[in-house]
């Protein structure tokens, strides 16, 4: 298999058509923003075609840094979605402090991007997005992208397991799939692995590639999640704390949709 610009021309523009639809609709914009947010990355990817492999290009430099930022703050749109799954009381209390975990998960990936002396350099064929320039060239069957990012978390550390995949990676796990499991969406988490990572994994070892190839199937998870009988599925009522929060929400006035 073997994907094109055009392809992803194609994906973009049925992902943002589909994200107008269901916003004309009336549903929540907690689905179809994160539904725009990962169309425009696979616009991108079809821009990056133009101009993929030519590594002195000032243009595919650029749209190399954008593929990084928009990874670096997909953790917001990540959350957005999986809060949806969860009870609306349960969700007015946590979101600020959900939200305000995504902007330290971005910062720290972003911070990954300096080339700290100290920090040395990312382990390469080891870290997505690790490269010695920055440049986005053809992967095993999408893009590759690479970056010289800073060597934070990219030696193997003992007490978790011998991690080496360095502080951005460490970061993702951290804010897109563990905080939602600690707040209830155990069960997106679950199938936004499968559609995320497992498939990723399967479809390339390349681990620069690894990123725009998940990034492409989040396009099918978002669908997934607004058209298709798994959405029924995947919210959650029950959890530890959601009882003190309907009780929280009936003293304070907030409805809550969870039984006692």
């Amino acid at each position: 298999m073997c994907w094109s610009g055009e392809a992803s021309g194609v994906l973009a523009a049925a992902g943002l058509s589909t994200a107008v639809y269901v916003a004309m609709k009336g549903e929540s914009k907690e689905l179809w923003i994160p539904l725009t947010y990962f169309a425009l990355m696979e616009l991108l990817q079809a821009f990056t075609y133009v101009y993929i492999d030519l590594c002195d290009n000032p243009n595919n430099q650029i749209l190399t840094l954008f593929g990084y930022l928009h990874v670096a703050f997909q953790p917001f749109f990540v959350n957005m979605v999986a809060m949806y799954f969860i009870p609306e009381a349960v969700k007015l209390k946590i979101r600020t402090a959900v939200y305000t975990i995504c902007a330290v998960g971005s910062l720290a990936m972003l911070v990954k991007m300096y080339p700290f002396v100290w920090a040395g350099t990312c382990n390469v064929g080891i870290e997505g997005f690790c490269g010695p320039e920055v440049c986005s060239t053809h992967g095993a069957w999408h893009i590759a992208w690479h970056m010289p990012l800073n060597g934070l978390l990219s030696d193997p550390i003992t007490w978790l397991f011998d991690f080496r995949w360095g502080l951005h990676a460490l970061t993702y796990i951290l804010v897109a799939f563990c905080l939602p499991v600690i707040y209830g969406s155990w069960r997106f988490v679950a199938f936004h692995y499968v559609i995320g990572p497992w498939i990723s994994d399967v479809t390339t070892n390349d681990p620069n590639e690894y990123a725009a190839v998940w990034c492409l199937f989040s396009i099918a998870l978002c669908v997934s999640v607004i058209k298709t009988p798994i959405r029924k599925h995947l919210h959650v009522k029950s959890w530890p704390f959601y009882n003190k929060a309907a009780s929280d929400s009936v003293e304070t006035g907030v409805p809550s949709v969870l039984k006692p």
